[in-house]
C-alpha cells in the first residue's frame, strides 16, 4: 500500500508489544489488525522523527515491564519518548495519535475486567497525562478492528477500520 509520494517507500510492521522508531523519510510504520490493542503514533515535526508502538495490555508487573516495556500501556509511552529523544526529538513537540481499544468479545459486560480494549484506552490516556503530553487525535473503542500507518516523510497518520477506507487520523 503506497501511502505517500515517496519512492522506494518501506513499510515496517510493528508487531504485538513492539515499537519502531525512525527518522528515515522512506519509512512508513504500521500497526495492522488492532483489536483491543492500542496503536500509538508519535511524531516530532521539527526533528522529523516518528515512532509507533503496539500496546497489548494495560499494565504489567515490574519484571514483565522490564523485559518488554512496549507491551504495556503504563511503560510503552516513556520507552517510546526515550527512543525518539535519542534520535533528536523533543518531548514537547511530539504529536501523539492513538487508535484501537475495540470491544472484540461482545458478550463481555461494559466495565468488566475482561474488557481489555477499554482498560487499554484508560491506561494509555493515563500514561499520556502522567508524561505531561496530550493526544491530538484518536479513533478508539467501538467494535471494529483498525490498522494505522505513520509516514515518516510527512508525519501523517492514516487509519482504516474494517468498515471504512483509509483516511487521515
Amino acid at each position: 500500500m503506497t501511502l505517500s509520494s515517496v519512492k522506494n517507500e518501506e513499510m515496517v510492521v510493528v508487531g504485538l508489544g513492539e515499537m519502531q522508531v525512525s527518522n528515515d523519510p522512506h519509512t512508513v510504520l504500521a500497526c495492522l489488525g488492532l483489536g483491543s490493542c492500542i496503536g500509538i503514533s508519535a511524531y516530532d515535526p521539527v526533528a522529523r522523527v516518528g515512532a509507533m508502538v503496539h500496546v497489548v495490555l494495560p499494565h504489567g508487573n515490574v519484571a514483565d515491564c522490564g523485559k518488554t516495556p512496549t507491551k504495556y500501556a503504563n511503560t510503552a509511552l516513556p520507552a517510546m519518548v526515550n527512543q525518539m529523544e535519542s534520535k533528536g526529538a523533543v518531548k514537547s513537540r511530539i504529536v501523539i495519535k492513538v487508535a484501537g481499544g475495540a470491544k472484540i468479545i461482545h458478550t463481555v459486560p461494559v466495565g468488566s475486567i475482561l474488557d481489555i480494549g477499554d482498560r487499554n484506552i484508560t491506561a494509555v490516556k493515563s500514561a499520556v497525562a502522567e508524561n505531561k503530553m496530550s493526544i491530538k487525535a484518536e479513533d478508539t473503542r467501538g467494535t471494529l478492528g483498525r490498522s494505522m500507518w505513520l509516514n515518516i516523510d510527512t508525519g501523517i497518520t492514516k487509519l482504516r477500520t474494517t468498515a471504512s477506507p483509509v483516511g487521515e487520523l
